[in-house]
C-alpha cells in the first residue's frame, strides 16, 4: 500500500496543482501537528492539503484545527493572508513543492521528516516548521534558503549527457531508478517492465537501444496526457497513479478525470485506514498488555492455591497420623541428647521400623525432617511440637488464602480483553418531515426560509395559512405561476436584498417562464395584506392591491447540490444558485431545455458524484433518481455546469 508520493507523482500532481492554484487568493490556514489545510478561493472555495512528510493534495474539505492556533500558524497567517498564488512548481525532479505569491515563497519538503519553509522574494528564511542543520545545509530562520543535494533529474539532460550519468552508476537499473532518479519501487518496476529491460541488469551496463528506450520514457513523462486511477485488491485501495501501469493490469481499477482526485481519493482513505490501523494496533497492543497480565496472574494464583492446600493438607495429615509424627519428633530429639548428627543419620537408616522409613531427608542446620507418609512430603521443624508444626502449616494455609483473595480482587479490577465490535446493520429511523418539505422550499443565503406551492391548492394554503403580516410575497409577471413566501422568521427589520433576489429566481424556475424557455422575466413583490381573495378567483388565485416593487430580468435558473451534513451523510438540497452555493461546493445548474428529466437527472447526479469527497460517496450514490427528477421543472432542462 502506497503511503506517500514520489517524485515521478509530484511531476504530474504540480502540473495540476498549477492550473488549479495560480490565481487563487490565500483566505485560512490550519494546523495540526504536520498537516497543513490552506483554503483557497478562485472562482470557488477548496483546500490544499499538506501532511508532512508524505503527501499533498486538493479538497473539498476542511478540517478542525486546535483551539490555539500554533506559533508557526499563526506566523503563515499574518503573512500570507490575501495572498494570491502567482507561480507552482516542483524543484528540480525532488519531492519538493515551491508555491509562490506576491513577496513570498511557500516551501514543501515532502521528503524525510518533511519540512514546511516560508521565505521572503530574496529566499531568505522568515519562518519555518522545524529547524534543521546539517553538515552543508543549514534551515533556520534569517539564512538563506538551500535546497538539497537532487535526485538525479532525467528531464533536463539530452540524449548524451543522459547516458554519460547511467555510466556513472554502478547499481542494477531497478535500484538505480528507484533510489538515484528517486521513482521509487512500484514505478521503478514498471519502467523496466515497460521498456522490457532486465532490472537485474547494472545500468551502466545498457546497451545503447535499452539506454535510448529508457530515456525516451522519461520524455514521455514530459507531456504524457494523466489517465490517473486507483488500484483496487481485495476491496481495498493499494496505490494511486496518474498513468496505465503492467503492474496493476489485473486489478481493479477506479478510474478519475484528474490525478488531483485521484489522490485525494486515495490519501482520504488512507488516512482514514491508517487511523483505524493505529487504533488496532492500539488495541492489539493493549489486548497483550491485558493477557500478559492476566496470564501472570493465572500462574501466580495457581500456584498460591497449591501452596494453600499443601499447608493445609500437612496439617491435616500431622492430625490425622498424630502418634507416628509424635514418635518421630521424640526420637529425634532423644537421639541428639547422645549422638551426633552423622551417627543419628546413620541410626535412623539402619533402622526397620515403620517410622524410619517415613523419614526421607534430615538437615539439622534447619532443624528439619522430611517426612513422608501417604505420598504426602512433609517438612517438620523437630524442635516444634506436633500440634505446633500442625498450626504452623494452618496460619500458612491462612496467608495463602488472604493472598488469593486479594489477587482474585485485584484480576477483577483489571480493563476486560477489547471486544471486537461487529458492524450491525440498523433499520433506517423514519424520517419525520417538517411541515414545509410537502411545498417546493428552500433556505436563503441570509437562512430564511422560502416556501412556494406546487399546484393551486398550494397556492392557496400557503397564502392563507403560513403568511403572516412581516413577511414578503413574490409572484413572476406571467399567468400560472406559484407564490413564493419569504418567511421572515427572524422578524428582520428589512428582509435581505440577497433574499429577496433568490426568492425572485426561485419563483422563475417554477414558473411558465421555464416551460416556455423564457431567457429572463420580471417578478414583484409585496406585503402579505396586498394579497386578497376576492369571490369568484378559482382555486389558488388572488387578487392584488396597491404598489407592486418590481426585480427586472430575472434568469430562470435552478441549482442542485450535495450537502455533506455529516462525516459520511450527505442529503439532496436545491434552489437558487447563490442559496445552494453558502451551503455545498458540490453542485450543479439547470436552466430551461428540452432534455427530459430522466436522462438529465442521470447526468445531474453523474455530476455530483465526481465533485464529492470521498467519505459520503457511498451516501450519496444512495440518492434515488426520483429526488433529483422531482425537482427539474415541468420536467425538462438543460445542465450547464
Amino acid at each position: 500500500m502506497k503511503e506517500s508520493i514520489t517524485s515521478l507523482d509530484l511531476l504530474f500532481l504540480t502540473r495540476e496543482l498549477k492550473e488549479k492554484l495560480v490565481g487563487g487568493k490565500i483566505q485560512g490556514i490550519k494546523q495540526i501537528d504536520k498537516t497543513f489545510v490552506f483554503e483557497i478561493y478562485k472562482h470557488e472555495r477548496f483546500f490544499l492539503k499538506l501532511i508532512l512528510p508524505k503527501m499533498i493534495y486538493i479538497t473539498k474539505t476542511s478540517q478542525q484545527s486546535s483551539l490555539q492556533p500554533l506559533s508557526f500558524c499563526m506566523q503563515l497567517r499574518k503573512h500570507l493572508m490575501g495572498k494570491t498564488i502567482s507561480d507552482v512548481n516542483q524543484y528540480e525532479f525532488d519531492r519538493i513543492v515551491e508555491v509562490e505569491t506576491d513577496g513570498y515563497k511557500i516551501i514543501f519538503e515532502l521528503f524525510s521528516t518533511g519540512n514546511l519553509i516560508l521565505t521572503d522574494s530574496s529566499g531568505l528564511i522568515i519562518g519555518i516548521l522545524e529547524q534543521q542543520e546539517w553538515k552543508d545545509r543549514i534551515l533556520k530562520v534569517k539564512s538563506i534558503y538551500r535546497h538539497p543535494p537532487s535526485n538525479i533529474n532525467p528531464f533536463k539532460h539530452d540524449f548524451f549527457e543522459f547516458q554519460k550519468i547511467l555510466q556513472k552508476i554502478d547499481k542494477e537499473t531497478v535500484k538505480a531508478l528507484a533510489v538515484d532518479f528517486g521513482l521509487g519501487g512500484t514505478y521503478a518496476e514498471e519502467f523496466c517492465k515497460k521498456i522490457e529491460i532486465d532490472k537485474n541488469k547494472k545500468i551502466n551496463q545498457l546497451a545503447q537501444q535499452e539506454t535510448d528506450k529508457l530515456f525516451r520514457m522519461f520524455e514521455q513523462m514530459k507531456s504524457l496526457n494523466a489517465k490517473p486511477f486507483v488500484a483496487i485488491q481485495e476491496k481495498q485501495a493499494v496505490d494511486v497513479a496518474p498513468f496505465e501501469m503492467l503492474t496493476y493490469s489485473n486489478y481493479e481499477k477506479v478510474e478519475f478525470n484528474s490525478f488531483l482526485e485521484a489522490v485525494e481519493a486515495y490519501f482520504e482513505g488512507l488516512e482514514k485506514t491508517l487511523k483505524e490501523r493505529k487504533e488496532t494496533e492500539s488495541t492489539a497492543k493493549e489486548e497483550r498488555r491485558v493477557e500478559n497480565i492476566q496470564e501472570k496472574q493465572m500462574i501466580r494464583l495457581k500456584a498460591l492455591q497449591e501452596e494453600e492446600q499443601k499447608s493445609r493438607k500437612a496439617g491435616q495429615l500431622l492430625y490425622d497420623h498424630y502418634q507416628i509424627f509424635e514418635e518421630i519428633l521424640n526420637g529425634i530429639n532423644k537421639l541428639k541428647e547422645e549422638k551426633k548428627w552423622q551417627e543419628i543419620k546413620e541410626i535412623i537408616q539402619s533402622q526397620d521400623t515403620e517410622e524410619s522409613k517415613m523419614i526421607k531427608e534430615l538437615r539439622p542446620e534447619d532443624a528439619i525432617v522430611v517426612v513422608v507418609i501417604d505420598g504426602v512430603e512433609v517438612e517438620l521443624d523437630f524442635r516444634k511440637s506436633v500440634e505446633e508444626n500442625a498450626n504452623g502449616f494452618f496460619e500458612d494455609a491462612k496467608r495463602m488464602k488472604e493472598k488469593i483473595e486479594g489477587l482474585q480482587e485485584a484480576m477483577k479490577q483489571l480493563p476486560a480483553k477489547p471486544e471486537v465490535k461487529e458492524e450491525k446493520t440498523e433499520p433506517k429511523a423514519k424520517v419525520t418531515k417538517k411541515w414545509f418539505e410537502r411545498y417546493r422550499w428552500f433556505l436563503s443565503s441570509n437562512g430564511l426560509l422560502c416556501i412556494a406551492g406546487k399546484n393551486a391548492r398550494n397556492n392557496e394554503t400557503i397564502v392563507k395559512r403560513y403568511t403572516r403580516p412581516q413577511d414578503f410575497v413574490m409572484h413572476v409577471d406571467i399567468h400560472g405561476s406559484p407564490f413564493v413566501v419569504i418567511r421572515n422568521d427572524q422578524k428582520l427589520e428589512v428582509i435581505p436584498a440577497e433574499t429577496i433576489y433568490e426568492a425572485a429566481e426561485f419563483a422563475t424556475a417554477y414558473s411558465k417562464a421555464w416551460d416556455q424557455k423564457i431567457a429572463s422575466i420580471s417578478v414583484y413583490y409585496i406585503r402579505p395584506e396586498q394579497v386578497v381573495k376576492e369571490p369568484g378567483l378559482p382555486l389558488g388565485s388572488f387578487m392584488i392591491h396597491g404598489e407592486r416593487k418590481w426585480l427586472e430580468k430575472i434568469k430562470p435558473r435552478l441549482s442542485i447540490g450535495i450537502k455533506q451534513e455529516e462525516v459520511y451523510r450527505a442529503k439532496l438540497i436545491s434552489g437558487p444558485v447563490t442559496a445552494v452555493k453558502k451551503q455545498t461546493p458540490y453542485m450543479v445548474t439547470i436552466v430551461p431545455g428540452d432534455r427530459a428529466a430522466e436522462d438529465l437527472a442521470k447526468e445531474i447526479k453523474n455530476q455530483l458524484l465526481m465533485k464529492i469527497p470521498f467519505e459520503i460517496k457511498k451516501s450519496s450514490e444512495e440518492i434515488d433518481l426520483e429526488e433529483i427528477k422531482k425537482l427539474i421543472p415541468y420536467g425538462k432542462g438543460e445542465l450547464v455546469r
